[in-house]
């Protein structure tokens, strides 16, 4: 049998011929590929591998019943798809045909950033500035990676960043609410909470719906609306029981909200009062980039500050979450949780971040990626290799408990 990586849909397995280049011998079926198996086009895991029948695909739609599509078709949105998700290229490299790091004049920014995506890029590049110091010589002890916020335990101190628009940024491939499920499934299989946002192509119930549906296990977060509406939306959020509520502030900047005239607004510190006040759930505020910004948040009583640029995908030329972090910490550490994004890859990364004086580390592109092909159990195996990646590096500076991570294991 062939099959074909549904994440790049170019990549295609032949069973018979097997692939000398990743090592498997001819007739290795595709059950018996290890699971250290990556697409050597894309990267994706195993479970992206789809079943190619005479060059066609026959994929499930929630509105069309079973889809028969030709494999060019396939490949055609394939290779839309790279260019489509930044974590693919992880920094403009200048390839105009590269559309996953910048935005074509006039054109909706999809998944990539805001104008030529010197944010996304300062994201990453501020964030590689920083090093891991290695220091071996010490008792050997597990590190322990466990933390909680909210009263639930985490298996580890990483979550998934709010994600949406399947639809606008993902082309046809995957729905709204599969996108949701399999964010929120993968990360509660693992034993961590789901983040979901919302998207003007689907109705702004639809995130936290999902959430309910899953016994409210996960964080719904909303773009800023008219505060009569995120009123409203708390109290829904609130009746379905979720673990905490959170206000994407940055999506005031959000084109795909302006173009389905549909409005956003700037929030005052006293919306942010009239927001935390109206619920007895926790609520996180998003996009905060300043310590001034940072006190506000605690100022309004709210439960954590999360610090975010949205991924670079709404303000152009603006600074990396890495650069700003360790003020905003000094700022407010210890009076409210501190959450972070930022080009966040690997455990590696996770343990900067935390360094830098985050509590507990967001992962945002690469989960869509995988969810879209992969689904709940690509999205669990992702952060899966996140959590290895995380304890070899605490082992590797010393570190045996989360509190170990602070900028002294840092350099630059």
């Amino acid at each position: 049998m062939k099959y074909i990586c549904m994440n790049c849909k170019i990549f295609i397995y032949d069973e018979e011929k097997g692939d000398s280049k990743l090592n498997l011998n001819p007739h290795t079926n595709v059950e018996n590929i290890p699971d250290s198996y990556r697409c050597p086009i894309c990267g994706a895991l195993k479970c992206c591998l789809h079943q190619l029948n005479d060059d066609k695909i026959s994929l499930k739609n929630d509105e069309k019943g079973v889809v028969d599509k030709d494999l060019n078709y396939y490949r055609d949105e394939g290779r839309n798809l790279l260019t489509g998700l930044c974590g693919v290229y992880p920094v403009c490299d200048g390839d105009p045909d590269h559309t996953c790091t910048g935005q074509k004049y006039g054109a909706p920014i999809g998944m990539g950033g805001a104008g030529q995506a010197k944010t996304f890029e300062a994201n990453y590049k501020a964030l590689q500035q920083f090093r891991l110091k290695m220091k071996v010589i010490k008792s050997h002890k597990e590190p322990e990676i466990s933390t909680s916020i909210f009263g639930k335990k985490l298996k580890a101190p990483f979550m998934g960043a709010p994600l949406s628009g399947a639809k606008p940024s993902l082309n046809d491939i995957i729905s709204e609410e599969d996108l949701y499920w399999g964010l929120l499934k993968g990360a509660q299989l693992f034993g961590t909470i789901g983040n979901v946002g919302n998207t003007p192509s689907t109705s702004e119930k639809l995130g936290v719906t999902i959430i309910g549906k899953n016994k409210g296990w996960g964080i719904p977060f909303f773009k800023p609306q008219s505060q009569d509406r995120l009123i409203k939306l708390f109290q829904l959020a609130e009746k379905l029981d979720v673990i905490a509520i959170g206000v994407d502030l940055g999506g005031v900047g959000s084109t795909y909200w302006a173009h389905n005239k549909k409005r956003v607004y700037r929030k005052s510190e006293d919306d942010l009062q009239e927001l935390v006040d109206c619920t007895g759930k926790p609520v996180i505020f998003k996009d905060i980039m300043s310590p001034d910004d940072a006190m506000k948040v605690v100022d309004s009583g709210a439960d954590a500050c999360y610090v975010s640029n949205h991924g670079g995908r709404v303000l152009d030329c603006g600074q990396g979450v890495a650069e700003v972090l360790p003020d905003i910490a000094e700022e407010i550490s210890g009076k409210i949780l501190i959450f972070a994004d930022g080009t966040v890859r690997t455990g590696f990364d996770v343990l900067k971040i935390l360094a830098l004086g985050a509590d507990v580390a967001l992962i945002g592109r690469p989960l869509a990626q995988v969810c879209v092909s992969g689904g709940y159990e690509a999205v669990k195996m992702y952060f899966n290799y996140v959590l290895d990646d995380l304890r070899r590096a605490m082992i590797l500076t010393g570190c045996d408990k989360l509190e170990d991570a602070k900028m002294n294991i840092l350099t630059v």
